[in-house]
């Protein structure tokens, strides 16, 4: 079987609270569930490598495999409780995520290199959210020695902010893109410019910066001094859990497939509009072609050029 795309990353289920009241229980999440939602509008060869439990709901399984994804690279480690948190919605948008099973066991139980089918390896691109910044570096050395042709994106850990910014500069001239957000960007560069992070990040060895404003957008800029500003799709939101997740997920499609910087970036807007617009994942099986062409279009016309 081919695969693609692929999320090395981690699955959550999410209790959800919103700031009225409404909860949704029992929803499958974490980063990994909504890039593989965000790379679904583009291609329908995906895998999922990340650690489950036994106790995991046969349900969730089977949604993912009608989405269209690889489920081989689940892997059920013994004794491990699946990960579970509320997630806990303000009235600004504001989340609070709350562990409900141990954070230590979901930290020790991650997803291993080791455990990655054969074909996962193989595939165009990989979205990671994984470990320090040390074991994400040989991760990623190891993948590009198998694939010197992969695509490698890269999300920011809370444990990750915390460690010191040469730890980072490590890892990011084995990327193609880093897309972290306001917050994570503050947080390891000490900035709050989002020009000026880019700069930052750009001058640390990352080829390819886009740095994610939620509302606002986002702001992409090329090693080569090319620079745009996305707008953020209008859209009817239902949840803005995953936006950043779908965001990096199109923007790897792009760039996998041999798009330009520009154009793969305005998948990435696209890909976060439709994470706005449900809990979890999708229910489609199949992409909306006419609306995802419709919002593309949209993009693009609202896209800014700031250097060229």
């Amino acid at each position: 079987m081919t695969i693609d795309y692929v999320t090395f990353s981690n699955l959550i289920i999410d209790d959800i609270v919103f700031p009225d009241g409404r909860t949704a229980m029992n929803t499958l999440g974490g980063a990994g569930v909504h890039a593989l939602a965000g790379m679904r509008l583009w291609n329908g060869r995906l895998g999922y490598a990340a650690t489950i439990g036994s106790d995991l709901d046969p349900t969730h399984r089977q949604s993912l495999q009608r989405f269209g994804v690889d489920t081989s690279g689940l892997v059920v480690r013994e004794g491990y409780t699946t990960a579970r948190a509320w997630q806990l919605f303000e009235a600004n948008d504001l989340r609070i995520e709350v562990f409900r099973t141990k954070l230590d066991d979901f930290l020790h139980n991650m997803v291993a290199e080791a455990d990655l089918p054969p074909a996962y390896r193989q595939a165009k691109g990989v979205h990671l959210i994984w470990g320090s910044f040390a074991a994400l570096g040989k991760l990623l050395q190891s993948l590009r020695a198998t694939n010197p042709d992969i695509t490698l994106a890269v999300e920011l850990t809370p444990q990750q902010e915390q460690e010191p910014a040469d730890h980072l500069k490590l890892v990011l001239p084995h990327l193609s893109l880093f897309s972290p957000n306001l917050d994570e960007a503050t947080a390891v560069s000490g900035l709050t410019n989002p020009t000026d992070m880019a700069d930052l990040f750009l001058a640390w060895g990352a080829p390819l910066v886009a740095i994610r404003m939620g509302a606002e957008g986002s702001l992409v800029k090329t090693r080569a001094g090319k620079q745009w500003r996305l707008t953020a799709v209008p859209t009817h939101i239902v949840d803005v859990t995953g936006a950043g997740n779908g965001y990096l997920g199109g923007f790897l499609t792009g760039l996998g497939d041999g798009l330009s910087p520009f154009e793969a970036s305005l998948r990435a807007a696209v890909s976060a509009s439709f994470a706005l617009n449900q809990l979890g994942l999708p229910t489609w099986t199949t992409p909306p072609t006419a609306e995802i062409e419709q919002r593309l279009s949209w993009v693009r016309q609202h896209a800014v050029c700031i250097s060229t």
